[in-house]
């Protein structure tokens, strides 16, 4: 009986630790390459939305959940170069522009 609650307990605290990511060391970087304004919105209460000029970066350190929206997305899209925490924004190609909408 100890070893199956011994082992239950190494089992709770392993999952605790492998669980757990630190984010608070990798910040959280937006870059608007594009050349619209662009208007980010948190989708969290953890951080503020703002708004990033062209050519404007911003990073926001301490942050667990990324989720977001961005405006005008008829314009602008992520980039090839965006991860999960870096988030590269580009101009849509005219081509590819939805002109009716």
């Amino acid at each position: 009986m100890k070893k199956a609650l011994f082992a239950i307990c190494m089992a709770v605290v392993a999952a605790t630790i492998v669980g757990c990511e630190d984010y608070d060391e990798e910040p959280l970087q937006f870059v608007n390459s594009s050349s619209y304004t662009i208007t980010i919105t948190s989708l969290s209460s953890e951080w503020v939305g703002f708004v990033l000029l062209p050519g404007q970066e911003k990073k926001l350190s301490g942050i667990r959940d990324v989720d977001y929206d961005f405006a005008p997305d008829k314009f602008v899209q992520e980039g090839s170069a965006s991860t999960d925490r870096y988030i590269v924004f580009v101009d849509i190609p005219r081509a590819d522009i939805q002109w009716g909408n």
